[in-house]
């Protein structure tokens, strides 16, 4: 950036549905850069007010600060949503907002909302350039009228956008895929605080004693957790049923399972049946403690069926965990934060005996563990949310240079 007292600085806006407890981070750290104006725009409130999580079943209201230290508009909405849906998720206002603030280049996270469309026809009618955050994958496994009706809906948006941000090999596919050539794809990366993360938890050992004797989780124990929601896409249930396949074979595997969701029922219905004693299911943990428990464990484990580009992965590499995650989850890559055989072991989703042997493995071979430890502490530096802020600022530093494509009808 210029940094010539004549030059502005480049304006960024950001639309955003709420205030994510893992963004804010991201929005301090790019709004302390030398010549960037930013101006975050909230569809709703969600996460600062608490609200009911349809996948947690719980009322939510995160414990960490969510809007300090950049500056944020709440955009009006009719009625204060009940679901983050398509046209729950709607703020006529926000064309007029950015009208106001004017900015250079405007960034969004996706197309699921109404207001992110209000964005792009004004980015559109204005000729200015608008800059994409996903985690969208072509890893995605959906019928095949769902991929159809998809295609032609993301297209269209597609058409709409400038660049965008890749936070992974199959992310970066995914927008090759819509037709962003390469000089409009910047890397970045799903941002975490570490630092906060770290601080979190100044004294491991003693965390981690402690809260293993809280959770009557032998010191012993190899603990592998599971992060997230208890719903069926996360498959939770596997882990808790190779966990206890390898307890039974005498490995002190202990499954432990942070989150909350539909299928509690279900796993602890397994749970009572087989006579499983080396699990332990926490109920919903907010941000500020969940570090806590990432440092009780040993290793990650991401079952999903289907998971974009699962934060804990990152979250849990901070303090150098090791992940076994399935074969469908989308942050696998040689240039992403699950490298097969680097960073991370990856299973064949469903196979409850493959994702055993992988944590029996990370627990007998103390080389083979170490060595994934090093290499995840080490990408995980590359995730942080300053890193991240720079590459944003990079992305639109140069998509403002090279302005809007020409585009067709949309």
């Amino acid at each position: 950036m210029n940094g010539s007292l004549n030059v502005r600085p480049i304006r960024i806006a950001v639309a955003v549905s709420h205030p994510i407890q893992h963004f804010a981070p991201w929005h301090r750290e790019i709004a302390k850069i030398k010549d960037v104006d930013l101006r975050v725009f909230f569809c709703c409130d969600w996460g600062v007010a608490s609200y009911l999580d349809p996948d947690f079943g719980v009322p939510v209201c995160w414990d960490t600060p969510l809007l300090e230290g950049y500056p944020y508009e709440f955009l009006p909405t009719a009625r204060r949503p009940r679901r983050l849906s398509f046209w729950q998720l709607d703020n006529p206002s926000v064309e007029k907002a950015l009208e106001r603030f004017s900015p250079d280049v405007v960034q969004v996270f996706g197309y699921a909302h109404r207001t992110d469309w209000r964005v792009s026809s004004w980015t559109r009618r204005q000729r200015k350039p608008l800059l994409l955050f996903s985690d969208s994958n072509v890893r995605a496994a959906k019928p095949g009228w769902k991929r159809l009706l998809k295609a032609v809906v993301v297209t269209r948006f597609y058409s709409r956008v400038d660049g965008a941000l890749f936070v992974g090999d199959n992310n970066r596919a995914y927008h090759r895929h819509y037709g962003l050539p390469d000089e409009r794809l910047f890397p970045g990366a799903y941002p975490i605080g570490r630092s906060q993360l770290l601080a979190a938890v100044p004294d491991r050992e003693r965390t981690r004693r402690r809260l293993r004797e809280e959770l009557r989780i032998p010191a012993d124990a190899f603990v592998v957790m599971f992060c997230g929601k208890y719903s069926p896409r996360k498959s939770p249930l596997d882990l808790v049923a190779a966990a206890h396949t390898a307890f039974q074979n005498a490995v002190p595997v202990w499954a432990l399972l942070v989150g909350e969701g539909c299928e509690r029922s279900a796993i602890e219905e397994y749970c009572r049946r087989n006579g499983v004693r080396n699990a332990v299911l926490t109920g919903f943990v907010n941000q500020g403690r969940l570090p806590e428990y990432y440092v009780a464990a040993d290793a990650l484990a991401v079952t999903s069926v289907y998971d974009p580009h699962p934060l804990v992965v990152t979250e849990g590499a901070c303090l150098g965990l090791p992940a076994i995650v399935s074969d469908r989850v989308g942050c696998i890559g040689a240039n992403d934060t699950a490298r097969p055989g680097v960073s991370a072991l990856v299973y064949p989703w469903g196979n409850r005996e493959r994702l055993k042997d992988a944590m029996v493995s990370l627990y007998q071979d103390r080389a083979l563990y170490e060595r994934i430890s090093a290499a995840v502490l080490q990408i995980s530096e590359t995730q942080d949310a300053p890193v991240v802020a720079q590459q944003l600022v990079n992305a639109v530093g140069a998509l403002h240079s090279m302005g809007p494509r020409s585009r067709g009808v949309a």
